[in-house]
């Protein structure tokens, strides 16, 4: 399933990135170079990303709620990358939003499901 925003429509609250044990959250329309909708969420900052057991509750916790996270396929420490990693290895089994713009005044969301044995090769959850 694909949410196409409007042309110039603010994009909804979503998940940016990560930053120094904080989750932080933007949307809406710019104001002065960054969005009129910030938030932050901290973290237990330790360790390997990917094992950190606070940061993944509060990103379930978010996904929960409906947030999307932005896409970024340079940086393999986001959110979205976490996300998909926590489904591929089996310990998220539930689909997640990823926002992402086809052009600097559109976005869309879509859903990422869960990857299914057989599809694409995949072979099941990696220890």
């Amino acid at each position: 399933m694909v949410e196409v925003g409007k042309h110039a429509e603010p994009p909804p609250l979503n998940v940016s990135h990560l930053s120094e044990g904080r989750i932080v959250l933007t949307g809406g329309r710019r104001i002065s170079g960054t969005h009129e909708l910030r938030q932050e969420i901290a973290f237990v900052n330790g360790g390997n990303l990917w094992e950190n057991e606070d940061l993944y509750f509060k990103l379930i916790d978010l996904n929960s709620s409906g947030v999307p996270f932005q896409y970024q396929p340079k940086e393999m420490k986001s959110p979205d990358i976490l996300m998909a990693w926590w489904q591929e290895i089996g310990k998220l089994k539930v689909s997640f939003k990823e926002i992402s713009w086809r052009n600097p005044h559109e976005w869309l969301i879509k859903t990422i499901e869960p990857p299914v044995i057989g599809t694409h090769n995949w072979v099941g959850p990696k220890p």
